[in-house]
């Protein structure tokens, strides 16, 4: 369109003349339909509204018919699906900080370095922190009947978006404009039991010459999965059939320590370990216990998730338009009871001390003969400690309660005939509240164990009335933030031989803040066998960006973008971009992409207080000097503690000194559009610099010599303590391809039948966890698979549709291989490569949907069709022995879903 008016020149002689320095980030936008009419619209990667089906940047589209074929139950099911997806944090992940959320990785940049949106707005982070450091978004409660598709995003877009679009940006697009009324109810249940679901969904829509009111409800009722019903997996026990490292664990009840050979320090003995409830390992000739049969595979929940979408046309030219959001879920997670080793006993004469290892202050001495039960009467001296599950507490559990909030009202309009514009105001919050039962307090455990003249006997059962005095149950609140203000404008600037040179142009305003706080115990922590983090802090950040496409010739377009970004806390951050689009022929784009793109330091890493917690590792270096081998079980207590679950303190500390993680992404690749077939292939890189990282205490327990400042010993060599600090380390480098391939038949009579396929091989992925460190290699070091691929089959007829899925994993080394390996060549032992790695593995599930009028929609369907369990890593020491970000134990589920419209 031309523009000759007085208002038109003045908007862009005050907006293009800035505009000249950068231009647009790319993007690819869905696929129309065939025969719909193609407007401009904004895709994920630009603000500006465009026509393209492809663009320089390439974008994964699910709709929500896509993901119902599927089977998929939730959003976070369907993002899990991708194959650019190299991780997830999941509700398997029930010993973590965060057991009743869950996110994805996306190309292996981690779940903190992956933007989530919704309609292109950013979320609100998680309160609680993913292993007490990182923040991130969660997606188990996003709305899945209120999307319209999700946009993937798969590359970094730092120069549109700002922070965190590092790995790809996931933006989920809701529904708008519905009328009239639609019921939804599914029934999901598995073929082993446990883990069924209820969903119900209302859906409502309204409108006027002039406006829309949508709502979209929905409620999920999840019961538990135990790990008792998954014996066919073999998790339902410590000593899973499928592991050569599986081990019952040794915290049943004995004493320790002490001198060796010393009688005192053994085991409770058989016939009273069994009366008791704990159980008898005759081959370590130990009283220990099966932790399997007390733990959850995943949490029951519950959720109630709503969405109001609305808008008014003020005139012509201008509407208003919101959104608000609530919801609200419960989730409770069950993990086996307290294992303790915390009541140290010093014999010295005929005096006995007991004191706690968690408060030096509380200490109370005996009678040798008489006190504590009379257990050391017969002890040398020395000091001893006792070890005992208490199990009388039964589970310990979290009940996690979560609300969140998301408001947004603003402007959208036209001005001049041609430039588009909006601005909003936006607020999300989300409160989190956590009871936790079946924990004791270091002090209540030490007043029952020292009651009294003589004391008690911790090896003796605890009475059902004294566990009500001892119990304490820890409490959680955490709560963040975000406000934002942001206004963009796009249009076009000016006409060049080749097309019309188009623009936007805008700025934002946010501010987070996030507070998280434990009770009292908690914070000093006196909570045995628990740890817990708080913290809080706020900052702001204002933002200016600019994009450009400018058509050079008919073939070929040049995409710009820069963006400014100021932080409060750690200062500014410039990120261009720039992309090619070369179409030699109208099947085929070649296309290109570089840009830098950056990562402002997590919340919690900088303000966050010590984060306390407890961990398993393996000593390395203790279960060497001792002549027994990693992962292997031992006849000896001492031995077999060290060399498979020995249980430490660790501390996460904050660092407020951090910077933000720079580096950039690139993307080289070709598009061809057919009539039948249509694919894609995209190579692509991406760097950082500083990234901020600390390291865990099982990688610093494995390689001891590079870690050794990080770890506490006590007198006899053993690990008690690793301390880990959030740092600007050294680099991170992932390269990979990623292909897409579409065909479709007429069958003419036999309907229509479609195939998809998706793939992403991962080349290059390693890192540095220091500058003067060696690099590491993800893929040779383990727990990373080199590629995914998804093939989709559907044929339609008539009135019915089916669906049938495969979903493959490749093989990869176990997730200790680098260690194991070390410590074979160290030994002078051949090391056989296959024997520590995790076998491939595909999923298929299959469901059918049946038109029945053209309001009534009945759908059901099978997923992981062929019951396919996870796949156990020959080198992971740690129970259930296989990647939980990979892999679950679901087994095979079946679904009915029916839809009645009104």
């Amino acid at each position: 369109m031309q523009t000759n008016n007085t208002l038109a020149k003045a908007i862009r002689f005050a907006l293009i003349g800035g505009a000249a320095i950068a231009a647009t980030q790319t993007t690819t936008a869905f696929a129309a339909e065939e025969g719909v009419k193609v407007e401009r619209i904004e895709v994920t990667g630009s603000r500006i509204k465009r026509t393209d089906m492809e663009n320089a940047t390439p974008v994964t589209v699910m709709s929500a018919e896509d993901m119902a074929k599927q089977g998929f139950t939730n959003i976070q099911d369907a993002l899990e699906s991708l194959s650019s997806t190299t991780g997830a944090m999941t509700t398997q992940s029930v010993h973590g900080f965060t057991p009743a959320a869950s996110s994805i990785s996306l190309r292996n940049a981690g779940a903190s370095r992956t933007l989530t949106l919704i309609n292109g707005k950013r979320l609100n982070q998680y309160p609680k922190p993913a292993g007490g450091t990182d923040n991130f978004v969660d997606t188990a409660n996003l709305p899945m009947e209120a999307v319209a598709r999700i946009e993937v995003l798969q590359s970094g877009a730092s120069a549109v978006y700002g922070a965190d679009a590092v790995g790809g940006v996931v933006n989920i697009i809701l529904k708008k404009d519905f009328e009239g009324a639609a019921v939804k109810y599914r029934h999901g249940d598995t073929t082993e039991g446990g883990g069924a679901s209820d969903r119900i969904a209302l859906s409502l829509g309204a409108s006027s010459d002039r406006s829309n009111v949508s709502t979209f409800m929905e409620f999920t009722d999840t019961e538990e999965l135990k790990a008792s019903e998954r014996e066919v997996f073999g998790v339902h026990t410590d000593l899973v059939p499928y592991s050569p490292f599986a081990a019952y664990s040794s915290y049943g009840a004995r004493i320790a320590g002490g001198p060796k050979g010393n009688s005192v320090a053994g085991s409770l003995p058989a016939a009273e370990c069994t009366a008791q409830g704990f159980l008898w390992i005759p081959e370590k000739n130990l009283c220990g216990f099966d932790r399997s049969q007390w733990r959850d595979l995943a949490p029951e929940s519950t959720r109630f998730i709503s969405s109001t979408n609305y808008n008014y046309e003020l005139n012509d030219n201008l509407s208003f338009v919101g959104r608000f959001d609530y919801a609200q879920a419960s989730s409770t997670t069950r993990i086996e009871p307290m294992a303790i080793d915390n009541y140290t006993v010093n014999v010295a004469g005929d005096v006995i001390t007991l004191g706690v290892d968690l408060d030096d202050s509380l200490t109370k001495s005996f009678d040798k003969a008489t006190g504590l039960g009379g257990d050391f009467a017969n002890a040398e001296d020395g000091d001893y400690y006792y070890v005992r599950r208490l199990h009388e507490f039964s589970n310990r559990a979290g009940e996690t309660n979560t609300r969140n909030y998301f408001f947004t009202a603003g402007l959208e309009g036209v001005i001049a005939d041609e430039y588009n514009w909006d601005a909003s105001v936006n607020y999300g919050r989300t409160n989190l509240d956590i009871y936790s039962s079946g924990y004791a307090s270091a002090g209540s455990m030490f007043a029952y164990l020292s009651e009294g003249e003589f004391g008690r006997s911790l090896l003796n059962p605890i009475t059902a009335a004294d566990v009500e005095n001892i119990a304490y149950s820890p409490f959680e609140r955490a709560q963040s933030t975000q406000k934002n203000i942001q206004a963009n404008i796009s249009g076009a600037a000016f006409d060049l031989p080749a097309g019309s040179v188009d623009f936007a142009f805008g700025a934002e305003w946010t501010k987070q803040d996030y507070e998280t706080d434990t009770d009292s115990e908690s914070k000093k922590g006196n909570i045995l066998s628990r740890g817990g983090s708080s913290g809080q802090g706020d900052r702001s950040y204002w933002a200016s960006y600019v994009e450009m496409r400018v058509p050079v010739t008919e073939e070929l377009v040049v995409d710009t973008a820069v963006r400014y970004d100021r932080y409060s806390d750690f200062g500014g951050n410039l990120t261009p971009q720039i992309a090619l689009e070369y179409r030699p022929m109208d099947e085929l784009l070649v296309r290109a992409t570089v840009g830098k793109v950056f990562r402002a330091p997590d919340m919690h890493r900088v303000y966050g207080d010590a984060t306390k917690g407890f961990d398993t590792v393996i000593d390395f270096q203790k279960c060497e000097a001792l002549g027994g081998t990693p992962g292997k079980p031992s006849a000896d207590a001492t031995t077999h503690t060290v060399c498979n679950e020995l249980h430490i303190d660790t501390t996460t500390g904050a660092n407020k000194d951090l910077n933000a993680e720079k580096g950039y992404t690139a993307n080289i690749g070709a598009v061809w559009g057919g009539d039948s077939l249509n694919a894609s292939i995209d190579v692509w890189q991406w760097k950082l610099d500083d990234m901020v990282s600390d390291i865990s205490a099982d990688k610093a327990a494995r390689e001891y010599t590079t870690y050794a400042d990080m770890i506490t010993r006590d007198a006899t060599g053993t690990i008690t303590h690793v301390n880990a600090v959030a740092q600007n380390l050294a680099f991170q480098k992932v390269r990979g391809i990623d292909m897409t391939a579409g065909y479709g038949w007429d069958l003419d009579a036999m309907g229509e039948l479609k195939l998809n396929f998706n793939g992403s091989y991962i080349l290059l992925s390693e890192g540095q966890t220091d500058p003067t460190a060696d690099i590491d290699d993800d893929l040779e070091d383990g727990g990373l698979p080199q590629y995914r691929a998804n093939l989709l089959a559907t044929w339609i007829f008539d009135d019915f549709e089916t669906t049938l899925g495969a979903y493959h994993t490749a093989r990869m080394h176990g997730v200790s291989y680098k260690s194991f390996k070390a410590s074979a060549e160290k030994k002078g032992l051949e090391f056989d490569e296959s024997a520590h790695e995790v076998a491939s593995q595909t999923k298929w599930n299959l469901s059918t949907s049946y038109h029945a009028t053209e309001s009534i929609t009945v759908k059901a369907g099978v997923v992981n069709l062929f019951n396919v369990g996870p796949n156990f890593d020959p080198t992971d020491t740690s129970w259930p022995h296989y990647p939980r970000s990979v892999y679950n134990a679901r087994g095979r589920e079946w679904f009915i879903e029916g839809e009645v419209k009104f």
